[in-house]
């Protein structure tokens, strides 16, 4: 018997109750007629660790963006992930999503890549 599913719900618990301050924007995304109204966070990749500096990169480079540009997506648990293309108007630009990573065994969010085009 696996436990992943009871830990997938204890950790999904906890970032419920701290949803106020993992997910501090109220944000929504547009995509033609399609609208997603997501709490989240929205962070600077060069602040985080080099392996995941380096799977950016390689993104950089085949859909021809800056890595200075890109920006990470975490979305509240209870709402739904913005598709592909979708954007916002954020940081004086707009923020479109690029692609999601697989979803994460133990917290079942997906990571969101964005580009910031200003």
């Amino acid at each position: 018997m696996t436990r992943v599913p009871a830990i997938r719900a204890r950790v999904q618990t906890r970032l419920r109750g701290n949803a106020d301050l993992l997910y501090r924007h109220e944000l929504t995304f547009a995509l033609g007629p399609h609208i997603w109204n997501v709490r989240c966070s929205v962070r600077d990749p060069q602040r985080i660790d080099p392996k995941s500096l380096v799977r950016l990169g390689q993104l950089t480079s085949t859909q021809g963006v800056a890595t200075s540009d890109l920006r990470l997506l975490t979305v509240h648990p209870d709402d739904t992930v913005p598709a592909p293309g979708a954007t916002v108007a954020w940081d004086d630009g707009t923020l479109e999503v690029l692609e999601w990573s697989q979803p994460s065994d133990f917290t079942g969010q997906r990571l969101g890549t964005c580009v910031l085009r200003r």
